[in-house]
């Protein structure tokens, strides 16, 4: 029995150092998707910006074992807790009263476009779980859509857009990065 355990030793000792070696490959490997997936993403969209992207995937601790595939669901999953943030946000400085009735006007209406930018972010992540990237990408482009209509309410209203300025850049790059990450799902960027 002590001959048999002594023979096998090398053999696990050889596949300890393959899965060691497999464990921190991927570990390498992981790291470069998140930085290659951001650097592919903010060269083909002059508006992303790269070091956004790579804190905002890197903030989920999953991001760190992701494929491609994981990181969009990631990226979906950022934008629509943002986009629920920022409606309790618009919420919270609606009923603060320090706003000009211009602004609250605009703000009320924020609230739904930014309710169904959420809406579309759930639609589009139901639709990536069943490998319908193209009705993805969709969903997430009617997301961004519905902040940039916040955001010219604002601007037909002739009221500065000052409150939901940083809220609204903040969205912007997450969905532009899912947008990056699918669309290089779909079909990679040239």
């Amino acid at each position: 029995m002590n001959q048999s355990t002594s023979s096998l030793s090398p053999f696990a000792s050889i596949l300890f150092f393959f899965l060691v070696l497999n464990f921190y490959m991927g570990v390498i490997v992981t790291g470069d998707i998140i930085s290659s997936q951001c650097k592919n993403v903010s060269t083909h969209d002059f508006q992303v910006n790269y070091d956004f992207c790579v804190s905002s995937l890197e903030a989920n601790p999953l991001s760190k074992t992701s494929d491609i595939f994981g990181l969009a669901v990631i990226s979906m999953e950022l934008c629509s807790n943002n986009a629920s943030y920022i409606q309790t946000y618009i919420d919270s400085i609606s009923k603060d009263g320090k706003a000009d009735p211009g602004a609250r006007v605009c703000l009320g209406n924020c609230i739904e476009f930014y309710s169904m930018a959420f809406r579309a972010v759930q639609k589009a992540m139901k639709a990536f779980s069943g490998k319908d990237y193209v009705t993805s990408l969709v969903e997430i482009g009617a997301a961004m859509d519905s902040s940039e209509t916040c955001k010219d309410a604002f601007t037909e209203a002739g009221v500065d857009f000052g409150l939901l300025r940083k809220q609204y850049d903040d969205f912007f790059q997450l969905t532009a990065v899912s947008l990056g990450i699918i669309t290089n799902i779909n079909g990679p960027l040239q």
